[in-house]
């Protein structure tokens, strides 16, 4: 009877000590994975912070030398900000990506604060890049077509200056005109030197209506490009303040802890 209650002792006691040996390795995997998941957090915080920091570089090198009364510059800049919008956003989602707020130090909570306000502020100026966007595009359009037309009639001013000089030209060098011509062109039915002077005048017509419908199919085009990338860069600005709003809005508690 004495040796079974032995037994049964020691039999209790290695099941205590196996638990409480079990418990310990336990709790020492939860304190390498807590710690584990606070240096990955850091790390992923800190190239968001990388992120931000070299985008803003980025847009200040790019704004300087400025020229805000250039419709294009404008336009361009624009643009720029649209089509790269996802390095902000890609920065903040790091930045404010965080599993637990008891980690967060009180300085670093101010810092997130003052983050997420900036947020608001880019999201209101990606708002107003819309008008600049298309008031600016409607402008590069005006200029285009104006260069386009002013082409066209300098085209149509070589044709008229010309024919006058052909028409002040002698009938000796007409003359000469026609035999060289011949001379050139031995196949030609041209007999005389009115119908030479008819020839090069029509030439000199049909070529600069070639130049000019080449010039309005590229003004054409030009339009059609305009407005798809208008539409495309607007349709952006405004998904991207969306974007920024929400952003400010779902950072609640960065401002509510401060």
């Amino acid at each position: 009877m004495l040796k079974y209650n032995l037994r049964r002792i020691r039999r209790v006691f290695r099941l205590k000590s196996s638990k409480n040996s079990n418990n310990i390795h336990i709790n020492k995997t939860k304190l390498v994975n807590k710690n584990v998941e606070e240096k990955s957090t850091k790390i992923i915080n800190l190239v968001g912070y990388v992120i931000l920091l070299l985008t803003l570089l980025d847009y200040a090198f790019l704004l300087f030398p400025s020229n805000f009364f250039e419709p294009s510059w404008i336009y361009n800049i624009a643009g720029h900000l649209v089509e790269n919008v996802w390095a902000f956003l890609l920065g903040f989602l790091l930045i404010f990506y965080r599993r637990n707020q008891e980690l967060i130090r009180p300085r670093e909570f101010t810092f997130l604060s003052f983050i997420s306000w900036v947020t608001l502020a880019i999201g209101i100026i990606y708002f107003l890049i819309t008008p600049l966007i298309i008031g600016n595009a409607f402008r590069i359009n005006r200029s285009q077509q104006a260069q386009a037309k002013i082409q066209i009639e300098q085209q149509k001013n070589q044709v008229e200056q010309y024919s006058k000089q052909l028409n002040r030209v002698s009938s000796e060098q007409l003359n000469n005109l026609f035999q060289n011509y011949q001379q050139q062109n031995p196949n030609q039915e041209i007999t005389s030197v009115q119908k030479l002077k008819d020839n090069l005048l029509i030439e000199v017509k049909q070529k600069q209506e070639i130049a000019s419908n080449k010039l309005q199919t590229k003004a054409r085009k030009q339009k059609l490009n305009l407005l798809k990338t208008t539409i495309k860069l607007s349709i952006g600005a405004i998904i991207s303040s969306i974007s920024f709003l929400l952003i400010w809005k779902y950072t609640k508690w960065t401002r509510s802890r401060s």
